[in-house]
């Protein structure tokens, strides 16, 4: 309370100041009534003194000291029964309270101290019982605007309508919420550089104010804490003073009820991710009825069959050995609703999933991008910085081939996974690895070592011959032979021999293996012998 609010209620509002008035305004937060010499060491800020001055009768010039001492505790004011001891202020007192604008009343010799403390106390409780009232009844209309499904936005008009602040809600990544968005522009200066600094909220206080320079106006902002680790965010326009308790009381309430909406539509967020990530993990495994249901369970979440997609599979950058389930879930988590607020500020349609550890982006391809691959590189690239930027964690990921429709889906999540999983150990964090399709050496590296000599054997079986040298020209031939298209000019000019050679050298392996080199099975079945024999060999 004000020392100009007490003074104004009965029996204080027929007394006057006797020196100070400059201090009228400064708030009281305890009465205390002492008449000890060593009083000082037992004041604090906003103290009001209830005193006879009895200790300091015979000394004005302690009087005086007490005056001075009080007005640098930033007392709230010192109230002397003056007729009692003194007769009057010493003047020198008077000049100094005038000239610290720190208040002195005088109490009527009439009133006892015991009374007059009492009284005061019971104004300030009076106060502050109206205060508390006020603050219960605020926070019972705001509840009641979000038990009857009015919303946040209806909140904060009401919210603006109370207290004179327009007001805007946003993340924590400055991401639209509710309110007004005319205000949105003014904390986007602040995006970069709370990526760059880190939080700009004073950590010493309930709220920050700043001020913009063109135009020149007064904000302030109010910390809404959720159970993330970063605070949404309450914009008002205009300042707000601590001496405003009215007025912070509502707005207190208000971030109140903003915390359990914001909290309740979370549960609601978890719950629909739940879903949508059910089916799509039970669409990837081909476990539906049949792919009518699919296609008709897909048109749920927005998901046509008729349209383009990519898929990208990402996972957190981190040592596998330092790998924990639960912190790499919680940390999956954070990434997948940072990703899902910064989506809303992107041109690119795109669905979020997690499957296990991997999170996966289903991006829908514009029929007017020609580039997918540029396309989808930028898109992933934005995410990433912008996700080492505000989380100070990196995300590789695999990106699969485009899939046509909805149905080529499950082998796009193949192809990116197994991007994923071959490059990203062996590159630095934050990459990007594109599905390429094996040649027939990839594949054939993919099978034991065992079963491709197994395989060779059994095909060139019968051209094993006594003779080493004959054996390695006849084998030699074949190979440059089927390499060369079966062009016989084109393998004798490799093998620097004659034509007749050649014929002459086939003609006998077509005679050793019992078929013609011209049959379609056979000639796949040698060539794929001869490219392993080579895989063997390096």
């Amino acid at each position: 309370m004000k020392l100009k609010t007490l003074l104004a209620q009965p029996p204080f509002h027929d007394i006057k100041l006797a020196a100070g008035e400059r201090g009228v305004l400064n708030d009281i937060t305890n009465v205390t009534m002492m008449d000890a010499p060593d009083i000082l060491p037992y004041l604090k800020p906003n103290d009001l003194l209830v005193t006879t001055g009895y200790h300091v009768k015979d000394e004005p010039d302690e009087l005086v000291r007490l005056i001075g001492q009080m007005a640098q505790k930033n007392c709230a004011a010192l109230f002397i029964k003056t007729k009692r001891f003194f007769g009057q202020l010493p003047s020198e007192a008077v000049l100094l309270a005038d000239d610290l604008g720190f208040p002195i009343v005088e109490i009527p010799e009439n009133w006892s101290l015991g009374e007059t403390v009492n009284q005061m106390l019971n104004i300030i409780l009076d106060k502050r019982t109206s205060e508390l009232r006020g603050a219960i009844d605020t926070h019972k209309l705001f509840s009641g605007h979000i038990m009857s499904g009015k919303g946040l936005n209806v909140l904060l008009a009401n919210l603006t309508e109370l207290t004179g602040h327009s007001a805007f809600l946003c993340t924590a990544y400055f991401s639209p919420i509710a309110g007004d968005d005319s205000l949105a522009e003014v904390l986007s200066p602040f995006k970069k550089w709370a990526s760059q600094h880190g939080s700009f909220l004073s950590p010493s206080s309930t709220f920050t104010a700043f001020s913009t320079l063109s135009p020149k106006k007064d904000y302030t902002l109010f910390p809404v804490y959720t159970h993330e680790k970063k605070a949404a965010l309450l914009l008002l326009e205009g300042p707000i003073y601590p001496t405003e308790h009215v007025k912070l009381l509502t707005i207190e309430q208000a971030l109140n009820v903003i915390s359990f909406e914001l909290l309740k539509e979370d549960a609601v967020k978890q719950f629909t991710r739940r879903i949508r990530n059910e089916f799509f993990s039970n669409f990837l495994d081909d476990a539906f009825s049949s792919e009518e249901e699919a296609v008709s369970r897909a048109k749920e979440f927005d998901l046509p069959l008729k349209q383009k997609y990519i898929c990208a599979a990402g996972r957190i950058d981190a040592p596998e050995e330092e790998w924990s389930y639960y912190t790499n879930q919680k940390e999956l988590d954070e990434i997948y609703y940072f990703f899902e607020k910064e989506l809303h500020t992107m041109d690119v349609p795109c669905h979020l999933f997690t499957k296990g550890e991997t999170l996966i982006l289903l991006l829908k391809v514009p029929d007017h991008v020609k580039d997918t691959h540029s396309f989808t590189a930028s898109f992933l690239k934005k995410l990433q910085t912008r996700m080492s930027r505000e989380h100070k964690m990196t995300m590789s990921f695999g990106v699969s081939h485009l899939c046509s429709s909805l149905l080529f889906v499950r082998q796009g999540y193949k192809e990116a996974r197994d991007a994923l999983k071959t490059n990203r150990l062996s590159s630095g964090p934050s990459s990007v690895h594109f599905h390429r399709t094996k040649d027939v050496s990839e594949l054939l590296r993919l099978l034991p070592a065992k079963d491709l000599t197994q395989f060779y054997k059994h095909t060139v079986q019968q051209l094993k011959l006594g003779n080493l040298e004959e054996e390695k020209s006849l084998l030699d031939t074949l190979f440059v032979y089927m390499e060369s298209h079966c062009h016989i000019s084109e393998t004798a000019k490799r093998l620097f021999v004659h034509r007749n050679t050649v014929v002459y050298r086939l003609e006998k392996c077509e005679e050793l293996l019992g078929t013609s080199l011209k049959d379609p099975d056979f000639s796949l079945q040698i060539r794929l012998a001869l490219r392993i024999k080579h895989l063997l060999n390096t």
